[in-house]
């Protein structure tokens, strides 16, 4: 069976609209160019029992969860404590983190030594092009919010994913969804391990809907492509990717 991922989004930034969230589209696109299949994207607050549920409800579910934000030395990042109360343990100051801070900022204080705590029993990961580890706890990869460190700790824990790829195709035609309707469904019913969407696209002028065709097996998904572009009015048929 595939392995599956969730991706937890947290902060009260991003459900007030204050900051666009653009770490779970990113993570999204990474997954899926790795074979992981992403099944659930949830935003949550800044709240230790919400976190806790969330994440605990991922954990059990799906085989990688990935967390973003609430992880700096402010009151109102608490994803550490969060995590840690999902699995009832305590929170730890992890040494080799510890270390880390003080090599750049000296005595810390309270609030910077908040940035190397870690739910009890937690891992890290690190490699050559990290300044500072990725926290992993059980299946959970904590990540920081900041586009840009997230990016690049996601990048070099991409190395550990070891899943088939997915094969995707996409179908751009110049007609409307309601009239190809009954032509997809066909397709669909002949190949059910082909996963097929279809999405209409306005104010473009070369094409009305592009129809996307996934699978891992790639003789299949070549055979429902054909099958797809023997069906549709040649006319309609702008160009085919992948």
């Amino acid at each position: 069976m595939p392995k599956t991922a969730g991706i937890i989004i947290i902060g009260d930034e991003i459900l007030t609209g204050k900051v666009q969230d653009d770490n779970a589209y990113f993570m999204a696109k990474e997954l899926f160019a790795h074979g992981l299949h992403l099944r659930r994207i949830s935003v949550i607050s800044d709240a230790v029992h919400e976190i806790a549920g969330e994440v605990k409800v991922f954990s059990d579910s799906y085989d990688y969860v990935f967390t973003s934000g609430g992880i700096g030395p402010t009151h109102d990042d608490v994803t550490i404590e969060g995590i840690a109360a999902a699995f009832h343990v305590r929170t730890v100051i992890d040494p080799m983190l510890r270390g880390i801070l003080e090599k750049r900022q000296g005595t810390l204080t309270k609030e910077q030594l908040k940035m190397a705590e870690v739910p009890e029993g937690a891992e890290l990961f690190a490699d050559e092009t990290l300044s500072f580890p990725l926290i992993r706890f059980k299946n959970v990869y904590i990540f920081p919010g900041i586009p840009q460190l997230l990016r690049k700790k996601f990048v070099a824990l991409e190395k550990l994913f070891n899943e088939p790829l997915i094969r995707l195709k996409k179908v751009y035609l110049n007609v409307s969804e309601s009239s190809i309707a009954p032509l997809l469904n066909e397709v669909v019913s002949c190949h059910r391990n082909v996963k097929i969407g279809s999405y209409p696209v306005l104010d473009n002028d070369e094409y009305a809907l592009m129809i996307t065709m996934e699978s891992l097996n790639g003789s299949e998904l070549d055979t429902a492509v054909q099958s797809l572009i023997e069906r549709v009015p040649g006319e309609a048929l702008v160009r085919v990717e992948g």
